[in-house]
C-alpha cells in the first residue's frame, strides 16, 4: 500500500476547514486502498486521529517531563496520532549552521520506534538521505527545499535524482521513499512512481485547492 501525506503546515485552511480536510481524506483512503495520512496543526491531532490516520509535524526530541514548550512523543501517542513528521525544510533537526544534528534526530526515531510510533523524515539530497537511513525510520522524503510551494514538481525537475534517491532508500529492508516539492497533478505522481517513489508529501497542493477533495482522489489514483 503507498502513501499519500497532506502537511496542511500552518495554513489558515488547515485550522479552518482542517477537520473537512480529515474527513475528505479518509473518505479517499477508502475508495481508493491508498494509505492518506493528514499532519494537520497539534490542536487538531486528536479530533483527527477519529476519522483518519494522523501524524504530528513534528516532535522534539524530549520525553515528557519539565520541558516547556517541548512537544514529546508522549503527548502525540496520547493524541491518537499514529507517527509525526519529522525534519521538515521548514523545522530542520539542525545544530550549528544547517548541518542535521543526527544524534538528535535519532533519539526522536528511537523513542517513537519504541512507542510504536511511525517516523517519516525529510531530506533535501541524497547525502542526507545517506544518513538518515542509518537511522532505520519508516519512510525518507526526498524534498528539494527549492521546489517546495512552487508549481514544478521534482520529479519533472530532478527525475534523475529521485531515481537515485528511491533506489538507495529501496535498498535498505523496511524503509520507505516518498516524494515531496512541487507535487500538484496526478502526472506528477505518476511519474513519481514509476521513478521508485512509494508515495507522496504535499502541502500547498492540497492546502489552496478550491476543491480539496477531488485534488486528494486525483492525486491519489495514481498510487492505487
Amino acid at each position: 500500500m503507498k502513501s499519500f501525506i497532506i502537511n496542511y503546515k500552518a495554513y489558515k485552511e488547515g485550522v479552518d476547514l482542517g477537520l473537512d480536510i480529515a474527513k475528505a481524506a479518509a473518505e479517499v483512503s477508502e475508495k481508493t486502498g491508498v494509505d492518506v495520512i493528514v499532519a494537520p496543526p497539534f490542536t487538531l491531532l486528536r479530533e483527527s486521529s477519529k476519522m483518519v490516520k494522523t501524524i504530528a509535524q513534528s516532535i522534539d526530541d524530549k520525553g515528557p517531563g519539565a520541558f516547556t514548550a517541548h512537544v514529546s512523543w508522549y503527548e502525540i501517542k496520547k493524541s491518537g496520532s499514529t507517527g509525526t513528521l519529522l525534519n521538515h525544510s521548514e523545522y530542520r533537526y539542525v545544530s550549528e549552521g544547517e548541518n542535521i544534528d543526527y544524534a538528535r534526530l535519532g533519539k526522536a526515531i528511537d523513542a517513537c520506534k519504541q512507542n510504536g510510533l511511525f517516523t517519516y523524515v525529510c531530506v533535501q539530497n541524497v547525502s542526507e538521505a545517506g544518513e538518515v537511513l542509518k537511522l532505520r525510520p519508516t519512510a525518507i522524503a526526498y524534498e528539494p527545499p527549492e521546489l517546495i510551494g512552487g508549481d514544478i514538481s521534482v520529479s519533472t525537475a530532478k527525475p534523475e535524482m529521485v531515481k537515485e534517491f528511491c533506489d538507495i532508500v529501496k535498498n535498505v529492508s523496511g524503509v520507505l521513499p516518498l516524494i515531496g516539492a512541487g507535487i500538484k497533478t496526478a502526472n506528477d505522481v505518476k511519474t513519481s512512481v514509476e521513478l521508485g517513489s512509494e508515495g507522496i508529501l504535499v502541502a500547498s497542493g492540497v492546502m489552496e485547492a478550491t476543491d480539496f477533495k477531488n485534488v486528494i482522489l486525483e492525486l491519489a489514483e495514481p498510487l492505487r
